[in-house]
């Protein structure tokens, strides 16, 4: 497919950088000389400069053949803009990031006038994964699958766990009906078979119903909730996390440095606790109550004040640390800390515009509802609805074999979760959870066949 991108920033670079992989046609258009050099010096992508708004730009980037433009500038207006001209060009496929909260509410309006086919925000989805993760404290991420009737949780395997050297069809037999369906260790990522055996120090991706997840994290002692939250930075994030735990019994406490933000929540959200001041000073966060915080949340827009800060609430005792960070390589040097939880926005975005592209390449309609990355985007897990060409339809998977690289972690089938055994069918309208090490998986057929 041709693909154009508008904006090289981390979002643009991101996207770019895992559709690349995939072989894709990309253009990347950016006004930034800086981050136009980047890009070219790193992905096999080709570059244009220009203005991703003007008309010459985007008939000089061969538009009119593209499949795609996802236009992600850090200006909605730009995006926006970029999208109706390339609408006007032929494009019949164009994807709009949008930050602004006032846009935000009149998504479906912009969509449908705009002809857009799908919007993203980064801050509001990295908000949705805080809140999801302050569900089920005791896990480093979280997913949810087939409108939540299938639960994604990663933890991490300690020396005194009972899941310590245990195998893997073990696990089902003595914790409840779960799977794990992803192991990492020493930075190497596995799909494990029933004989794989735990260790301490491996982080696991689990699978199951909200119940049996709820029921799983009993056994390991670790089901606690989570009541208080205080949250380091006043921005987009923290406004759209106030949004989702409304209702939710949840105390919810912010710090941030600049007044008009501080404001802003206060009008917007009177019934949580927002505080001015220096939240990067360990004397305030431990005055607000960081000591007896069940979670501490750091979001402000620099990494280095997220991390320093999330650092200190570990020592501090906290139970749940949450921290965004936006750039890639302090992640990676950040590997040896384990750091508890970490968001990274543009990551998030990322994967749900390279869901959107494998839907679009989809030879048998198999529509991909769900993609998301896991253990540094080693491993992918995929939501999956089966539709009436689907090949291997009513047999059972003893009878078919499934690449080494995947498996097939859930089946919902009639709004139940299933944790598959060999005896269990997929049928047209299940919705299949397949967890991969492969990249570019566009369907089941991919690493499914009938032995």
């Amino acid at each position: 497919m041709k693909i154009v991108i508008a904006g090289a920033g981390r979002v643009g670079y991101s996207i770019a950088r895992e559709l690349s992989k995939e072989n894709h046609d990309i253009i990347v258009i950016e006004q930034d000389e800086k981050k136009l050099k980047e890009v070219s010096n790193n992905l096999d992508v080709l570059t244009l400069s220009g203005n991703a708004a003007s008309y010459d730009t985007l008939k000089q980037a061969e538009l009119k053949n593209a499949d795609l433009l996802i236009a992600v500038t850090e200006a909605d207006e730009v995006n926006l803009l970029c999208c109706l001209a390339a609408k006007k060009l032929g494009v019949t496929h164009t994807i709009a990031r949008v930050r602004n909260r006032d846009y935000f509410r009149q998504t479906a309006f912009l969509k449908d006038e705009l002809g857009l086919s799908m919007t993203i925000n980064p801050e509001e989805e990295t908000a949705s994964e805080i809140s999801r993760i302050l569900r089920f404290p005791f896990a480093s991420k979280v997913e949810a699958f087939a409108n939540s009737k299938a639960e994604s949780v990663e933890i991490k395997v300690t020396q005194d766990s009972v899941l310590n050297n245990m195998k893997v069809a073990d696990l089902r037999l003595k914790l409840g009906n779960v799977l794990v369906c992803a192991v990492l260790r020493n930075k190497e990522a596995f799909i494990p078979r029933g004989d794989f055996v735990i260790k301490a120090g491996d982080r696991l991706n689990v699978i199951g119903s909200y119940k049996e997840i709820n029921e799983f994290t009993k056994k390991l002692g670790r089901s606690h909730k989570t009541k208080n939250v205080l949250v380091l930075g006043g921005g987009n994030i923290a406004y759209y996390l106030a949004n989702q735990l409304k209702g939710a019994g949840v105390s919810l406490k912010v710090i941030e440095h600049k007044k008009d933000a501080c404001e802003k929540l206060k009008d917007a959200f009177p019934k949580v606790n927002i505080v001015y001041g220096n939240g990067t000073n360990p004397d305030v966060l431990s005055e607000e109550g960081l000591e007896i915080a069940d979670a501490f949340v750091a979001v402000t827009g620099d990494d280095e004040d997220n991390i320093i800060s999330s650092m200190f609430a570990i020592t501090s005792g906290v139970d749940k640390v949450i921290t965004k960070i936006k750039e890639s390589k302090f992640i990676k040097m950040l590997e040896a800390e384990q750091l508890d939880s970490i968001v990274q926005p543009s990551s998030i975005a990322t994967q749900r515009v390279v869901r959107y592209v494998r839907s679009m390449q989809n030879a048998y309609d198999i529509s991909i509802d769900a993609l998301y990355y896991i253990f540094e985007q080693s491993v992918e897990i995929l939501e999956l609805t089966i539709n009436n060409h689907f090949p291997y339809s009513g047999i059972p998977l003893k009878d078919l074999a499934v690449s080494h690289d995947a498996l097939v972690s859930a089946i919902i089938h009639n709004g139940r979760c299933i944790i598959p055994g060999g005896d269990d069918c997929i049928s047209a309208g299940d919705i299949v959870i397949l967890t991969t090490t492969r990249k570019g998986i566009l369907s089941l057929d991919d690493v499914v066949e009938v032995k």
